[in-house]
C-alpha cells in the first residue's frame, strides 16, 4: 500500500515536470511605443492614444501567446490585450504584436510614467519588461490633421501638412485590423485594397496616420468609411 502511494506520487510529480517542461516561457526582446494625437471624426474629439508593439519569441509558437498587460502601478492604470484583438506584424523576419489604439480613461490624464509589460502564454508562463514613456504634450489647436475623400474609386488626401509619409490603417467592418497602405503619393486606388482583401468589397473603414517631422508623436485622423457602393 505504501509503495503504491509513493508510486502514485512519483507519477504525479513526473507528469507535472513534463507539463512544466512542455510550456516554454515567452520572451520580450524589444518594445516600441509612440504617443499619437487622435482626431476622432465620429465624436469630434481630439485625444492622445498610445501605439505599443513588442518584439516577441515563444518556443511553442506565436499561437501560444495569450495576453499582454501594460501596467502603471503608480497611476493605478492597466490595459489588457488579448490575442484575438492585437495586431501581428512581421518586420525583417521578426514578430511584433501590439495595438495602435490604447486610450486613457480620462482626458485630464497623460501617458508619461513607468510601466510594466507582462506577456502571458496559454499555459500561464510569462515574461516581463519595464518601459518608461516620456513625451512632451502639445497644444491640439496647433495641429493640422490629414483629411481624405473617396471619389471615383480613389482615396485622395485633401488636407495634409507637407509630409510625404501618410499611412492608411485599414479595418474590416468586423473591427479587425486588415492591412496598412502607404499613401505617400497623395492617393490610393480602392481596387488595390480590394485585390489584397477581396472580402472588403462590401465595405471597410480606415484611419490616416502621419508621423510628425522633428516630433516625438504622430497624428491619426478617422475613421473614414467605404461602403462598397462607390465602386458600383
Amino acid at each position: 500500500m505504501k509503495l503504491h502511494k509513493v508510486s502514485s506520487t512519483l507519477i504525479i510529480l513526473t507528469l507535472l515536470f513534463i507539463a512544466g517542461c512542455a510550456d516554454n516561457p515567452p520572451e520580450i526582446y524589444q518594445a516600441f511605443w509612440q504617443v499619437n494625437i487622435f482626431n476622432n471624426r465620429e465624436n469630434s474629439t481630439t485625444l492622445p492614444q498610445l501605439s505599443l508593439f513588442i518584439q516577441v519569441h515563444d518556443p511553442d509558437g506565436l499561437e501560444d501567446l495569450d495576453e499582454i498587460y501594460l501596467i502603471n502601478d503608480k497611476k493605478e492604470l492597466f490595459w489588457k490585450l488579448e490575442s484575438e484583438s492585437w495586431i501581428e506584424v512581421t518586420e525583417d523576419g521578426e514578430s511584433w504584436i501590439g495595438s495602435n489604439t490604447l486610450s486613457l480613461p480620462h482626458p485630464s490624464m497623460d501617458f508619461t510614467g513607468e510601466y510594466r509589460l507582462l506577456l502571458m502564454d496559454a499555459g500561464g508562463a510569462s515574461a516581463e519588461k519595464v518601459i518608461v514613456i516620456n513625451y512632451s504634450p502639445t497644444s491640439f489647436a496647433e495641429l493640422n490633421f490629414p483629411e481624405a475623400e473617396l471619389s471615383e474609386g480613389v482615396i485622395k488626401l485633401t488636407k495634409g501638412n507637407g509630409s510625404k509619409e501618410y499611412i492608411l490603417w485599414i479595418y474590416g467592418n468586423d473591427e479587425s485590423f486588415r492591412s496598412a497602405f502607404n499613401i505617400g503619393a497623395g492617393s490610393l486606388a480602392i481596387d488595390g485594397i480590394l485585390k489584397a482583401h477581396a472580402d472588403l468589397a462590401n465595405g471597410f473603414y480606415f484611419f490616416i496616420y502621419q508621423q510628425q517631422k522633428e516630433a516625438d508623436f504622430g497624428l491619426i485622423s478617422g475613421p473614414f468609411f467605404y461602403s462598397g457602393e462607390e465602386q458600383k
